[in-house]
């Protein structure tokens, strides 16, 4: 068979879900009319390409740790669009945390405005899911890429460090920054890792706690999606769909973390998500 008959083969059914035979596109909310149109337009290179940023997102998150968000949504939007990026990143943005959670829990010995941030954080992506609807997505693509940019010099460089006290005072608006961030992005994570880094945390309790926060934060970004009228059923399953590439390069990852040299690993996801910062602020 040939590969392009095969690709069609196993892609197909996907893209088939937002096509009705009879009637076009079902919904009338321009924007999700536009992004079933996109979605329908999309090529079998480009789907491809969209699994492939799962499968690399989840093999960092297997070796490094490094959220799935910013390293998925950045490939998806320099190749769709920054909106589908958002809603397909919802559900794999939340669901690797739960394992997370579990496996640190016992790791969480420093206690810090965990609960604010996380409430401030939903409530920053409800007005960053407003923006979406209202701002051109090329440029959220351009904020994307100066988030993305941000986040490798900070991976790089860390110069905060936050008394207890500042760290409380911090917590509301940090976590309605990242969520606002996340909200208009589907990117939250230069926010929220430079405040979380600056409190000195334990590798356990940081683990823990980031993942409560994506957790929280990506829930509420599901919810006011869904009542944005962007996320649908269809949308909700492939989304989900995407767990699968992502648990596979989780396992991958997981392996070849135990071979390869973290600092150089991390290196090297620093300079694509260099590039893919640049390509997304300069529309090239």
């Amino acid at each position: 068979m040939e590969p392009d008959n095969l690709i069609q083969d196993y892609m197909g059914p996907v893209k088939s879900l937002f096509r009705n035979s009879e009637q076009g596109p079902r919904y009338t909310n321009e924007l999700f009319v536009y992004i079933q149109t996109m979605i329908l337009d999309i090529s079998y290179l480009e789907l491809l390409l969209i699994v492939g940023a799962f499968v690399f997102g989840g093999l960092c998150k297997g070796i490094s740790g490094v959220g799935v968000p910013i390293v998925a949504v950045p490939v998806i939007a320099s190749v769709t669009d920054i909106t589908l990026a958002i809603i397909l990143i919802a559900i794999p943005s939340v669901i690797p945390n739960f394992y997370q959670v579990w496996r640190f829990k016992t790791s969480w010995t420093r206690s810090f405005s965990l609960g604010t941030l996380c409430l401030a954080s939903v409530i920053g992506s409800g007005i960053g899911v407003l923006i979406l609807l209202k701002v051109d997505p090329e440029v959220l693509s351009k904020i994307l890429g100066l988030i993305v940019i941000s986040y490798c010099a900070i991976r790089r460089r860390q110069v905060l460090n936050l008394s207890d006290r500042m760290a409380r005072f911090l917590a509301a608006p940090t976590g309605f920054l990242a969520g606002l961030a996340g909200g208009t992005t589907g990117v939250s994570a230069p926010v929220v890792m430079m405040y979380m880094s600056a409190i000195d945390l334990a590798r356990g309790s940081f683990i823990f706690g980031i993942s409560v926060y994506f957790i929280a934060m990506g829930s509420g970004q599901f919810m006011w999606l869904s009542l944005a009228g962007l996320m649908t059923w269809k949308l909700a399953f492939a989304s989900a769909l995407t767990l699968i590439p992502l648990a596979l390069g989780m396992g991958l990852g997981q392996r070849i973390g135990e071979h390869v040299s973290y600092n150089q690993f991390e290196k090297i996801i620093q300079l694509i998500l260099l590039i893919l910062g640049l390509k997304l602020l300069l529309n090239v």
